[in-house]
């Protein structure tokens, strides 16, 4: 208990360099963006397994099957996006256009992923 209150009493723990611990809301987010990007990957390789994946998550109650897809739906629609960016600052055509065919397999799977029922 002494050193508890020591701990308080110093302020940040060591090691922590000043860098504040995440709060509940941000905790929760960030296990939802990890949920989200785990099951897109997974989608490129089985989409079953990335299902029981989506199951197996929400089991714990505190993500929703609705939530976990629409942030896999933002990871993949994100990753395409960000190929296009590169794409505008491309140094020729020819590597614009190789760029832009590679954001295509990204928007579709934000596609599939939005349409996706698991119900």
């Amino acid at each position: 208990m002494a050193q508890a209150q020591e701990l308080v009493e110093q302020g940040d723990p060591p090691g922590q360099d000043g860098v504040p611990l995440p709060t509940v809301e941000q905790a929760a987010a960030m296990d939802l963006v990890s949920a989200g990007t785990e099951v897109t990957a997974r989608w490129r390789t089985d989409p079953e397994e990335a299902v029981a994946l989506v199951h197996e998550l929400a089991a714990g109650g505190e993500l929703d099957v609705d939530e976990i897809l629409d942030e896999a739906v933002d990871a993949a629609a994100l990753t395409g996006l960000l190929a296009l960016q590169e794409a505008r600052t491309a140094p020729d055509p020819s590597t614009a256009a190789e760029l832009c065919l590679s954001a295509v397999p990204h928007i579709a799977l934000a596609v599939i992923l939005a349409s996706a029922d698991l119900d």
